[in-house]
């Protein structure tokens, strides 16, 4: 009698996708997967390893950033011009060398992270300081961006080099301070950058989402979506165009079921709600039909929850 094959789910179908998606990225071989299987049962009695050593590697890391930052605290107002620029560029430069030695060596690996946040958190506050000790003034905006010059140069160099999550997210950070810096120089108008840079990361977003480093992408989609809706916003406040706020968040929630991003359904969702109360006491604050509004509010804001909730179970969360 032959076996009964159970079609595939929806679920079944979505969940092997990502999982062939997953394999193409990671260049994960079929004997590998099945070697993982295999070995699942024994590895969830109890802590992996490797787990256990990036969990240490992390507490490591803040009580290394914590002595330094105490230290530092402590001592700043005795410190000479020399003193200040070597406690903070020079620790982080160090750190940022302790990181690619611990990348040499598979028992130290996972300390490199930790340290890699560290370095990328002394090295511009120490080019800051040390600008600003030997600096004999001038625009200020020119040391923040000779400052993201250098720490993007670094940061996306070594992540071209090493492939680590950790670094592009610090060189997609630096670039944004890069760029904001460049166009605020060039006296480009504020909303259009606004526009320019969020529109940039939840491309940037997207791109991590197709990569190895996906983890962080949810991340850039909410602060690149939040930065473009907060640019709208400010462009079109006032104006006969404010309409396209609330086509853009309509979009944003679309776009959020096409690459299942909660973040942009997240942002798409409460900016159109945001927009909603913002427009009904404009108009209608102060009058007889603002108990009215506010029921209206009270229902669109159930309503869009759970338009919220049902596009995330059914497109997003599959």
């Amino acid at each position: 009698m032959s076996q009964k094959i159970e079609p595939i789910t929806p679920e079944k179908e979505s969940a092997l996708k990502d999982i062939v998606h997953l394999a193409k990225h990671h260049h994960i071989t079929l004997d590998e997967i099945s070697r993982a299987f295999a070995n699942a049962s024994a590895q969830t009695s109890k802590p992996s390893p490797s787990v256990l050593s990036q969990l240490f590697g992390y507490i490591g890391g803040i009580f290394v950033f914590a002595g330094i930052g105490v230290f530092i605290s402590m001592y700043w107002d005795d410190f000479g011009s020399a003193a200040r620029v070597l406690v903070t560029l020079g620790t982080g430069f160090a750190a940022f060398i302790m990181a690619l030695v611990c990348l040499t060596d598979k028992r130290y690996e996972r300390a490199a992270t930790p340290l890699f946040l560290i370095a990328a958190l002394l090295q511009p506050t120490g080019i800051l300081v040390m600008l600003n000790e030997y600096s004999s003034g001038g625009d200020a905006r020119h040391g923040l961006l000779f400052m993201a010059t250098y720490m993007l140069i670094q940061q996306a160099a070594t992540f071209w080099a090493k492939q680590r999550t950790v670094l592009a997210f610090s060189a997609i950070l630096f670039g944004c301070i890069f760029f904001a810096n460049i166009f605020d120089i060039w006296d480009m108008n504020e909303e259009l950058i606004g526009i320019v840079i969020g529109f940039s990361l939840i491309c940037v977003a997207y791109a991590l989402n197709q990569s190895r480093h996906l983890s962080i992408a949810p991340f850039w989609y909410f602060v690149g979506s939040a930065i473009l809706m907060w640019s709208v916003f400010e462009a079109v406040e006032k104006t006969p165009l404010e309409i396209i706020y609330l086509g853009l968040a309509a979009l944003l929630i679309f776009l959020s079921t096409t690459v299942r991003s909660r973040a942009l359904l997240a942002v798409g969702t409460l900016s159109m709600l945001a927009y909603i109360g913002y427009f009904t006491a404009k108009h209608f604050a102060n009058t007889l039909g603002w108990p009215i509004a506010l029921v209206i509010i009270g229902i669109a804001l159930i309503g869009m929850s759970a338009f919220a909730v049902k596009l995330n179970n059914q497109y997003i969360k599959k």
